[in-house]
């Protein structure tokens, strides 16, 4: 432990403003190049990696057939699915997304992705909307740590 255990918390906050401030900047950049070159599609899924004993496993609590993975919350899975969209020219694409759902429930067979007008065989289900909210959490993140900062509690 520092002597000064102020020191420490500056320490902290030294690395953690720049790294909340590199965030929020990528989060912005996804959601302004999405509305600037991506378009909106309805997919239907055709494959999904959250199987039915998943999803009933995880009504029981811990979930121990899917298992642990960092990138599930408390109640969410990330999974990954193969989806069927058309382009704006109608031409039909598959793709996989990943997404996130509520832990448990069944995932909905259609739901809307976003595609690279430049190349419609890349895509999202992670939409401006998304990177927008990201962005703001990690503004508020900012502006409260900056402000602990301010007031001295670091």
């Amino acid at each position: 432990m520092p002597a000064n255990p102020v020191a420490g918390v500056r320490d902290i906050i030294t690395f953690a403003a720049p790294a909340l401030m590199l965030g929020m900047l990528y989060c912005l950049y996804r959601a302004v190049t999405l509305f600037a070159a991506w378009k909106p599609a309805a997919a239907v899924v055709w494959a999904t990696d959250y199987t039915d004993a998943e999803r009933r496993d995880d009504f029981g609590g811990l979930g121990t057939l899917r298992g642990w993975r960092i990138t599930d919350g408390r109640d969410q899975r990330l999974i990954e699915e193969t989806v069927h969209y058309e382009d704006e020219d109608g031409e039909r694409h598959t793709a996989e997304v990943k997404r996130y759902v509520r832990a448990g429930w069944r995932p909905d067979g259609a739901h809307t992705i976003w595609y690279d007008s430049a190349d419609p065989s890349r895509a999202t289900a992670f939409g401006p909307g998304y990177w927008l909210l990201s962005a703001a959490a990690l503004g508020f993140a900012l502006v409260m740590l900056v402000n602990a900062a301010m007031r001295g509690h670091a």
